[in-house]
């Protein structure tokens, strides 16, 4: 959330206009998030060697994310390869949590107050809805439909609007469960 914050702030100044246009700074924006989600996607995991595979993986998008940057769709423009890599790689890993935790859970868990769950179901859908723009992005936007430039304002906000509140209560159980665990002792 600290991350929003200081990036929005930026946004709003119009500091991150250059050249005419926001592309690089959504660009790098875009890389910090995915460094962000990898990192914590993959501290939820507890498995070391599925890490250790992770940030190989992680390691080689990026490489090929600022190598799409430099060379293939240019540094002035939108990188959507880039972008639909991370968000489907993100996805990926979402899809694993889910998989690793319906598999290995107790049976008392309660999913809606469980905080990974939460933060976790709230990252699919942000990274979902940035998967459909980027998807739709390079074709629509150039075309300049007007339908388009509606769904890209609204999807990721609403996206981004429902990934804070599963990460607000997300903290509300965490520090919940935290409170009770030092009451115990």
């Amino acid at each position: 959330m600290a991350f929003s914050i200081v990036y929005e702030c930026p946004l709003i100044e119009r500091w991150l206009i250059w050249n005419g246009t926001n592309a690089p700074g959504n660009n790098f924006v875009e890389i910090i998030e995915f460094c962000l989600f990898t990192y914590f996607m993959a501290s939820i995991i507890q498995k070391p060697t599925f890490k250790r595979n992770i940030y190989v993986i992680a390691s080689f998008i990026l490489l090929l994310s600022f190598t799409n940057m430099l060379f293939v769709q240019g540094f002035w423009k939108r990188n959507t390869i880039s972008g639909l890599s991370q968000c489907l790689f993100i996805l990926t890993l979402v899809c694993t949590y889910y998989y690793i935790l319906l598999n290995e859970a107790k049976e008392e868990i309660m999913l809606l107050k469980h905080p990974p769950f939460l933060a976790a179901t709230g990252l699919l859908f942000y990274i979902a809805s940035k998967s459909f723009f980027y998807s739709c992005f390079s074709y629509m936007a150039y075309k300049n439909n007007y339908h388009f430039y509606i769904l890209a304002g609204i999807i990721p906000s609403l996206a981004n609007l429902f990934l804070n509140f599963l990460l607000i209560v997300s903290f509300a159980y965490s520090s919940k469960t935290e409170k009770r665990s030092l009451q115990e002792q």
